[in-house]
């Protein structure tokens, strides 16, 4: 699990992990610093690792935790606000060990803040609670890409990790994974994997600018690594670059904003034209 500056995220999320039935598996959380973790610090066994940026941070806790359990066939990755059912790990490991062309699944999200308003702890845990009572179904279907607030992968047969060349947002890290573990098997979604992403705000400002860039920027830079297709640049790029153009129009807010991540659209796709292929270049723009 990766994280940055929300400690209370980390120790719930911790705490939700260890009461995981029936499998044995090592935790591991990767944060940049100290004021990252809880106050009263990790439990015992729990691995720790530093980095910055998402796939940096993914890729770091990764290799803790392998160093501590060097055997591990699957990983885990949650985001920090995901509540994560207590059958989570276990139906995954069952769905996995009865489907071997399978190389990745993602649970089934009962509650989504990230596509609306922030869910509650308390809402989270009855939505948990409701599905636990009403039993196992056994269903799955294929997916083309896995959610990256939760999802778990096999280890063996393939070396892929995330691309730490995609920085601070790391925008489309999941669907870059998604896209290179499709050449080693299929990917599903698992109904009795249930989890909740709450979509809790980290608080801080949005760089617009910045997040404009990587919209356009990352998507490019993936084809031209070699795991997007054309027509998952257009899809990934065109729907966004006109949202932001229209609503830049509005005169609120909202239309300041847009001007921003617009701006950000347009410095990535001079960028582009002239072949430069440079995601980490937000590192340089003002927040």
């Amino acid at each position: 699990m990766a994280s940055a500056g929300r400690p209370e995220l980390v120790g719930q999320a911790v705490r939700d992990l260890a009461a995981q039935h029936g499998a044995r598996f090592v935790v591991a959380v990767c944060v940049p610093d100290a004021a990252s973790l809880p106050a009263g610090g990790l439990p015992d066994g729990v691995v720790l690792a530093h980095a910055r940026g998402l796939p940096a941070q993914r890729n770091a806790g990764l290799a803790a935790a392998l160093a501590a359990a060097p055997q591990a066939r699957t990983a885990f990755f949650f985001d920090d606000d995901s509540v994560v059912g207590a059958g989570y790990v276990e139906a995954a490991l069952a769905f996995l060990d009865a489907h071997p062309a399978v190389v990745g699944v993602t649970g089934k999200v009962l509650l989504d803040g990230a596509q609306g308003e922030e869910v509650s702890r308390e809402r989270a845990e009855a939505a948990l609670a409701a599905r636990e009572a009403a039993g196992p179904t056994g269903a799955w279907n294929p997916i083309s890409g896995l959610y990256g607030c939760n999802f778990a992968i096999r280890l063996d047969g393939h070396a892929e990790r995330f691309d730490e060349r995609l920085p601070l947002y790391a925008w489309m890290e999941d669907r870059d994974l998604s896209e290179r573990l499709k050449r080693h098997g299929a990917l599903a979604q698992v109904d009795d994997c249930a989890v909740v992403h709450r979509g809790v705000r980290s608080g801080g400002r949005t760089a617009h600018l910045r997040l404009g860039y990587s919209q356009v920027m990352n998507p490019v830079y993936l084809h031209h690594a070699g795991s997007f297709a054309v027509s998952m640049v257009l899809l990934q790029v065109v729907p966004r670059l006109a949202k932001n153009a229209a609503l830049s129009l509005v005169r609120s807010p909202q239309g300041a904003w847009r001007r921003r991540r617009l701006h950000g659209n347009a410095l990535a796709l001079a960028d582009a034209a002239r072949r430069r292929f440079t995601p980490e270049r937000v590192l340089d723009l003002p927040p």
